[in-house]
């Protein structure tokens, strides 16, 4: 399907929506919200496809900025990275790696380097879904569609590009706060 077409469904979406809200007021709430939803992840959809149905997700690189094979994963104990023994996203996980909460840009990377990694970014194969826990915490987010692992990636910032030769950039570059919520999106 087209990014235009994707781009009018959506549109069609919200129209349907602010219909309902016109025809009941808040009395079809749930309907709007739901359009709106599906509106939201059409949109998303749209910009997937836009960029050659690919969509930009961290990864695990080694000190030598290699991509090392890890999913993103949710445990009890919060987002973590799997490692896998392979390069088979299927395989059992050997170790963990969990990404350093540290506010300063410079130690959360001092602290990934620590323990032998750097967390980069990625241009994969993905598609839009709908994910959250609650109806509240629903969204649009775009998920992999290779299994959460693949070496068939473009690599946009592995933690050594030039980006990072004046300072702090790529994922290290950008707030905490960024940094967990990107996360927590792909990681669902």
């Amino acid at each position: 399907m087209s990014a235009q077409s994707l781009r009018e469904q959506a549109a069609q979406q919200r129209r349907e929506a602010a219909a309902s809200f016109e025809r009941c007021d808040t009395d079809g709430f749930l309907s709007q919200w739901c359009a709106q939803r599906l509106g939201d992840e059409l949109e998303l959809q749209a910009a997937i496809e836009e960029a050659g149905g690919t969509a930009v997700f961290l990864a695990v690189f080694d000190l030598e900025g290699v991509l090392v094979p890890a999913k993103a994963v949710d445990t009890r104990y919060g987002p973590a990275w799997g490692l896998l023994p392979d390069d088979d996203p299927r395989g059992r996980f050997t170790g963990w790696f969990r990404e350093s909460q540290a506010r300063d840009p410079a130690t959360a990377k001092a602290t990934d380097a620590k323990k032998g990694f750097f967390v980069g970014y990625v241009r994969a194969p993905a598609r839009a879904r709908l994910r959250g826990s609650t109806l509240v915490t629903l969204q649009a987010v775009a998920v992999r569609t290779d299994g959460g692992f693949s070496r068939e990636v473009e690599v946009v910032c592995n933690g050594h590009g030039p980006d990072l030769q004046e300072g702090l950039g790529g994922v290290y570059g950008r707030t905490a706060a960024f940094n967990r919520a990107q996360w927590e999106r792909n990681a669902g």
